[in-house]
């Protein structure tokens, strides 16, 4: 295996093997992964066979450090992910499923049916993620903190600890290494003043990361909690972790420190100097929404720190199942919108539409948790039997756009029903009809990228002409 941390991204799905689904999850994770430092060494799909996903989860071992799968995980008849990746782990290590399980159960209920499984190949860490977009990413991004530490430790990197480290059910530390250890402390005086031997500390630090990969004695803690809560409310948040120690500093790998916009909101990387630190740090990280490595220092020793921002995305809400909300659904997922389909009509709703959007809603008032400006709303069927009273709705959360497909004859009645509603006349003149740039746009992708090529415009202030070198330096 080269080095460095090189991933693989195995999708398993009938739909998209035979090419009836697009990989959105796939492409969602490899963007995920490409932004955290990886290398994307492999991305493949499968059915949900057996054979084929242990024979695609033993060839990705060989050629990454990191792999992870998406899909078959549930309670279907064909969902098989588990048990393939079971025949072919070498050892489990379920604190991580068991932790993505509890705090996806803050977001959704239906997280706890997952059946997704976490262990060891050779060298490298096998994940199984949900089968949605939106599911397996923060799936990842929930244990994405302690991955590289867990990669570390997989390559042989176990803070230079020479000896082997004790097993659960035993005490100290195992082997003649160990021994060693403890009658060189003893020689020193490290026990008579109440201070561990360095080998001691290093093999200390090396079981607890052990044990927070392997799950043993570690539960879902509440700083990763709390980010799902704040998650789920629609903040902004940044999760600092600690992977890897130098000496002794007053802090242990996997120890969290969540920060918002004002400071910290729960959890400690240790000491105050570092949880200052990371707090200095927090708005940068924020600001470019990447995140990053540091290394804070103390008197004892340094924290290697991983810094992950957690951004809420402008949500795109569109109204009616139409073959134009298909386009706009998949491509503003591609352009970093949570996307919301909202249409009454059960009977419109085709399976590509659910898998394009990341919820699919019967009424707007539904939606409780946008933001005010962070919301963009477009009506893509204006003959639709409750236009009105879903777009008045959605003015309540002050969005950046609404716009309703169509010319002012068949739009201008959806207007004074606003008015007539009480919606004050400032916002109905906010109001875009038609929709989209003039490109002489006509078939419902053509249409798609007129709406959001206008969308982007109107959100970056551009004209949306054409680009002029003379001009637009």
């Amino acid at each position: 295996m080269g080095q460095g941390r090189r991933a693989a991204i195995l999708t398993v799905s009938d739909g998209v093997f035979h090419g009836t689904r697009t990989d959105d999850s796939g492409r969602a994770l490899a963007e995920l992964l490409t932004r955290s430092g990886f290398e994307i060494a492999e991305t493949a799909v499968v059915a949900d066979e057996v054979p084929e996903i242990e024979a695609a989860l033993r060839r990705m071992a060989a050629a990454a450090n990191l792999v992870v799968t998406t899909g078959g995980t549930g309670f279907g008849p064909r969902d098989v992910t588990p048990e393939a990746t079971k025949a072919v782990l070498t050892r489990d290590a379920p604190g991580l499923a068991e932790t993505m399980r509890a705090v996806g159960r803050q977001v959704s209920p239906m997280a706890i049916i997952s059946r997704g499984r976490t262990g060891i190949v050779g060298e490298a860490l096998v994940l199984n993620l949900p089968g949605s977009p939106k599911g397996a990413v923060e799936s990842l991004e929930t244990v994405m903190g302690v991955v590289p530490h867990a990669l570390e430790l997989l390559a042989g990197h176990t803070q230079h600890v020479q000896s082997e480290v004790a097993t659960p059910d035993t005490e100290g530390f195992a082997g003649a290494g160990g021994q060693e250890a403890h009658d060189h402390g003893h020689e020193h005086g490290a026990h008579d003043h109440g201070e561990p031997s360095a080998d001691e500390i290093a093999a200390a630090e090396a079981r607890q990361a052990r044990d927070a990969l392997t799950g043993v004695g570690v539960g879902p803690s509440d700083v990763t909690l709390d980010l799902a809560k704040h998650l789920a409310g629609g903040q902004q948040v940044l999760l600092a972790t600690a992977i890897r120690t130098d000496g002794a500093p007053p802090c242990q790998p996997g120890q969290k420190l969540l920060l918002g916009a004002g400071g910290p909101l729960s959890g400690t990387l240790g000491c105050s100097e570092f949880d200052v630190s990371a707090a200095a740090d927090a708005p940068g990280v924020l600001a470019t929404g990447r995140p990053v490595l540091r290394t804070y220092h103390h008197d004892l020793g340094s924290v290697e720190v991983y810094l992950e921002p957690y951004l809420h995305r402008p949500q795109l809400v569109v109204l009616a199942a139409t073959p134009i909300a298909l386009w706009l659904l998949r491509w503003g997922r591609d352009l970093g919108y949570e996307t919301v389909l909202v249409e009454s009509r059960a009977d419109w709703v085709t399976q590509e539409h659910r898998t394009a959007a990341n919820r699919v809603l019967t009424d707007a008032a539904e939606i409780q948790d946008a933001p005010a400006g962070e919301m963009e709303v477009v009506a893509t069927d204006h003959d639709a039997p409750d236009v009105s009273r879903q777009v008045a709705a959605l003015l309540a959360h002050l969005p950046r756009f609404v716009g309703i497909m169509g010319s002012a004859r068949h739009t201008g009645a959806h207007l004074a029903a606003l008015r007539d509603m009480g919606v004050p006349d400032e916002q109905v003149a906010q109001i875009q009809s038609p929709v989209g740039l003039n490109i002489g746009a006509k078939t419902p992708p053509e249409i798609a990228l007129s709406i959001l090529g206008g969308l982007m415009a109107a959100r970056t202030g551009r004209p949306g002409g054409w680009i002029d070198n003379r001009t637009s330096r």
